[in-house]
């Protein structure tokens, strides 16, 4: 993979993992190859996360990924993502291209 600057978009995206909105959750900075996930919630390095995230029209993009990383202030996690298909990737890449304009 070539070096260079990865395209992260800065965002402030309320979001869900599994299929329960009991913690809050937010996306805080996003890329294609992982996120920053804010909650107060505790997870273990490597536990296996589901993100929801909404898109324009009500459809829902749908993350796997994985905790890499814990940050105590402020408090959350870093996520990478894992086995993104093409069309995951292609909605990932406008959401962020769009909140970069």
């Amino acid at each position: 993979m070539a070096s260079g600057r990865k395209l992260r978009a800065y965002v402030n995206i309320p979001t869900y993992m599994g299929h329960s909105n009991i913690h809050t959750l937010t996306i805080t900075n996003i890329s294609l190859s992982g996120c920053f996930l804010r909650t107060d919630m505790w997870l273990d390095s490597g536990t296996k996360v589901s993100l929801g995230v909404p898109l324009e029209g009500g459809r829902v993009l749908e993350l796997a990924g994985r905790v890499v990383r814990q940050h105590d202030e402020p408090k959350g996690y870093g996520i990478s993502f894992i086995a993104l298909p093409d069309e995951e990737r292609r909605e990932l890449a406008l959401l962020i291209a769009e909140t970069m304009e």
